[in-house]
């Protein structure tokens, strides 16, 4: 097995445990994934030995559930529709850490959250899923990178509108910056934490 990074060894091993070379190359073409595809010894790069691939495997599942999912969500090769499941487990444990850390939201003053509010924080969460999993590998692409990107997709999305005018207003309070910078530092955090038991698998190989 060749050892690109641990992203890419996540992408390569549950494609190895769903088969064929030619579905692999389509799926590659319809997700437009900047998939690295260096060969060795005319050898093709992907995986070829299933044990190597299990233990790729086995090294994401036996992980909290919130981490396996995010790293099959960003790094899976599945279809948005098989990914359903994980999308949900993310989302909820992001929704859940947010209002453990105590998350502040617009309009809340002193007191809890309304559900109004906690209901936009659930949206905002989702939208922190999608932007993070567009702008990480393998797609890198630009996701939601400002305000009005974000009003638009989760109007497109789910109807919400979010008021942006006070993004980042410091005289009114709690923030949605805030809130959505602190939900995309949580999900970096998660996905290197849970990188980190595929990277080792790097380490041992070259020992």
């Amino acid at each position: 097995m060749r050892y690109i990074s641990a992203r890419q060894m996540i992408f390569d091993a549950y494609h190895e445990q769903r088969g064929s070379v030619m579905a692999y190359a389509q799926e590659i073409a319809r997700m437009g994934a900047q998939v690295q595809t260096t060969q060795r010894n005319n050898n093709d790069w992907r995986i070829v030995n299933g044990l190597e691939a299990g233990a790729v495997i086995s090294a994401v599942e036996r992980q909290p559930q919130h981490l396996q999912a995010l790293a099959r969500y960003c790094f899976g090769p599945f279809t948005k529709n098989e990914l359903a499941g994980d999308r949900e487990i993310v989302e909820i444990a992001l929704y859940q850490q947010m209002i453990h850390d105590g998350v502040k939201l617009p309009g809340q003053g002193k007191g809890k959250p309304t559900a109004q509010q906690l209901e936009t924080l659930r949206y905002l969460c989702m939208a922190a899923l999608y932007h993070h999993s567009e702008t990480t590998w393998p797609y890198l692409r630009k996701g939601l990178k400002n305000p009005r990107d974000l009003k638009e997709w989760m109007y497109d999305s789910f109807g919400i509108e979010l008021d942006i005018r006070r993004w980042s207003s410091i005289s009114h309070g709690a923030q949605w910056s805030k809130s959505w910078k602190q939900a995309l530092d949580c999900l970096d955090s998660w996905e290197a934490e849970g990188l980190i038991p595929v990277a080792s698998l790097i380490k041992s190989k070259a020992a």
